[in-house]
């Protein structure tokens, strides 16, 4: 049954009515508790897919507190007919979903400009304003009073359904499907309940999400935050960061580190949740504000580990030294020698097991040399110290473990803390010392050869004089007459030889120095597996990287992340399959959040795509990873990385050259003045 509207009634409260007495179900109550007839602003001029320009009057702007930029309207065509008992129309019941941009000419802007000017005139030089009684006649003001403004087209929030049917759930499409030059839409400013409802939207048929207040809506600063009802709350879903990008742009102390706080500890709290889901968070630290008490924040996010019994061996913080007030700090420090290597009968398995730290700390030495072009240290970089599969074979298994001898000893020269005894039992025969006792470069070190031991110290200075004797004509004569007699195979190989290429210049010497700081001795794991490890099995790990030099902390950075990548695709590309279910099981979930982006994450001028960071924004999703990252600089990031970033947070950016950059993405061009 249709009731018959009066106009004193007014058809939008007469349609509430129907619907309450049908007691028709929650969707389509839903797509109609937006609409408050006491919001009424304007009616619709033009609509186009992108734009909608409607008609303001100064009385509707006064009525409903005023009409700033960026506010939100719902443009609306809902008549009763629409809600007969005996079914629905087959349009969907919708309503566009529109953000106020600015102001637009009327086609009447012209003579009411002219009209304007005269008004404006008269009232020169006096104390009254034109729009004074006693200076314009009241039908001049109110068409003086009419404005036209252009809103962006943000959606269409509608509740789609099939003939026969009940209708499904409030829907939001970002788009309209289609746009009548005929047709008028009455214009109503959404605020109070009906507006938190729209910019918390989400799709309920994800399921239930766990929701966390970020801050309140503020359409401008001139506004009162407190006293409006355009202030209500914002909420961000945690779990919409999963598999995403997200980025914090703004100033410094506009609160990115806050908003990112907010982030971390959403995430950390879905364990608590009824699907109890664990995310694992990798949180590289440049200024120690997430892993230490500090006087900004009183404490930080490591004390999540107290918030409940269960979870202080979900938090894990790591650094280079050892904190007082945080007992349970894992060092980044790994053995750049790494193991001994097993002797007698080593496989190839054994023998790289063994010295996997060591060819950890290859890599590390090997990346702080990546910028140095010198042909001598591009040798010493592709030198090749692991352990192939002809082991079996003595003479390469001696030249293996001579090639380690030699960079141990380079590492001992360069000042890296070891202990004990260098082990050079048949590394060196008879033939071989018998042609040094003839040098004077490299003679007196034949007795402590022929011994089989020696210390570290005497093993530097052995390997410097070593990389000066091979370039004498003696040994090139030898080696020369090695491989004639030996199938072609000399005393020397090639990565022997691009070794002892260190010593060609101190520069190398100079740089790998500054590598000591990652080295101690008496560690016996990698820090960058065991964090990997930790991230997989869904805890929080916070990186403090407030000490160490700035390129290390980038190189260790990039390694741990290269790491996570590598696991990441593995549990891809070999799934696990769910017992219960059959399901092909998805890597786990995994956010790395980026603090001060600028220091880690590769410049916009770098064009290199194969970098680890640009790989973990272009391909990060597909193997569960999420990105977030800040800055306050949005021009100085890899443009690669910006065009894969989903979500944006952006605070006051001061400069032209941020607000430009931010312009070019989404519909960021509507806030530029204001940011």
């Amino acid at each position: 049954m249709v009731t018959i509207h009066t106009p004193e009634t007014g058809f939008l409260s007469g349609v509430s009515e129907d619907i309450e007495s049908d007691e028709i179900a929650g969707p389509i109550n839903d797509l109609l508790s937006l609409i408050d007839p006491d919001q009424y602003i304007g009616d619709l001029l033009e609509l186009d897919y992108d734009h909608a320009d409607i008609l303001v009057h100064d009385s509707h702007k006064i009525r409903v507190d005023g009409l700033p930029h960026g506010c939100l309207l719902v443009a609306s065509r809902v008549t009763p007919e629409q809600f007969e008992s005996n079914g629905y129309t087959q349009n969907d019941v919708s309503l566009l979903l529109l953000r106020v941009a600015g102001s637009v000419k009327l086609n009447s802007d012209i003579n009411l400009d002219q009209t304007r000017f005269d008004t404006v005139q008269r009232s020169h030089d006096t104390d009254q304003n034109y729009d004074d009684a006693r200076q314009t006649d009241q039908f001049t003001l109110n068409l003086l009073r009419y404005s036209g403004v252009r809103c962006r087209i943000l959606g269409t929030l509608r509740v789609p359904r099939t003939a026969g049917q009940q209708p499904s759930q409030l829907h939001f499409g970002a788009d309209i499907g289609n746009f009548y030059a005929g047709q008028g839409m009455k214009i109503y400013k959404l605020s109070g309940q009906a507006l938190q409802r729209v910019v918390n939207f989400h799709d309920r048929s994800l399921g239930n999400q766990t929701k966390t207040q970020i801050g309140r809506l503020r359409y401008s600063a001139a506004i009162n935050e407190t006293d409006t009802p355009e202030s209500v709350q914002i909420l961000i879903s945690a779990e919409d960061f999963i598999e995403q990008r997200t980025a914090l742009f703004g100033m410094t102390r506009t609160g990115k580190s806050n908003a990112t706080k907010i982030i971390v500890a959403s995430l950390f709290n879905l364990r608590s949740t009824e699907n109890g889901t664990k995310v694992g968070q990798l949180i590289f630290d440049p200024n120690g504000e997430y892993a230490n008490d500090n006087p900004q924040d009183k404490e930080c996010i490591r004390n999540l580990k107290y918030a409940k019994a269960t979870a202080e061996d979900e938090v894990h913080t790591y650094g280079l030294y050892h904190h007082p007030f945080d007992p349970d700090r894992h060092i980044t420090k790994i053995n750049f020698f790494g193991d001994p290597e097993p002797l007698f009968n080593p496989t190839q398995d054994d023998t790289n097991n063994a010295l996997h730290n060591l060819y950890q700390g290859k890599q590390i030495i090997d990346d702080a040399l990546i910028e140095e072009d010198a042909g001598y240290i591009q040798d010493f970089r592709n030198a090749d110290l692991t352990a192939k599969s002809d082991l079996n074979d003595w003479g390469e298994l001696i030249r293996f473990r001579r090639r380690i001898f030699v960079y141990r000893s380079i590492l001992a020269d360069s000042g890296f803390d070891c202990r004990g005894h260098a082990n050079v039992k048949g590394l060196f025969g008879k033939e071989i010392r018998n042609l040094m006792s003839q040098s004077d470069v490299i003679g007196s070190f034949v007795g402590a050869l022929k011994s089989g031991s020696m210390s570290w110290q005497v093993a530097g200075d052995f390997t410097k004089a070593l990389a000066e004797w091979i370039k004498e004509k003696s040994f090139k004569d030898f080696d020369r007459q090695h491989a004639l007699d030996n199938d072609g195979r000399a005393w020397s190989d090639v990565h022997l030889r691009n070794l002892l290429r260190f010593y060609d210049n101190t520069r190398a010497q100079a740089v790998i120095q500054n590598v000591r700081v990652w080295h101690d001795f008496d560690s016996q794991s990698d820090y960058a597996e065991k964090i990997v490890e930790q991230l997989r099995q869904g805890k929080l790990v916070i990186v403090d990287q407030v000490l160490g030099d700035e390129s290390m902390n980038r190189q260790a950075s990039e390694r741990i992340v290269r790491l996570l990548l590598r696991e990441q695709q593995r549990s891809f590309s070999h799934p696990r399959v769910d017992d219960v279910t059959g399901d092909i099981v998805k890597p786990p979930p995994v956010i790395v959040y980026i603090e001060e982006a600028h220091n880690l994450l590769p410049r916009a001028n770098e064009d290199d795509t194969t970098q680890i960071w640009t790989r973990l924004a272009k391909e990060g999703a597909k193997f569960n990873i999420g990105m977030v990252y800040s800055t306050q600089e949005p021009s100085s990031i890899q443009t690669n990385i910006l065009k894969n970033t989903e979500n944006w947070f952006i605070a006051h950016l001061n400069n032209t050259d941020e607000t430009n950059q931010i312009r070019k993405f989404n519909d960021f061009d509507d806030f530029t003045n204001s940011i």
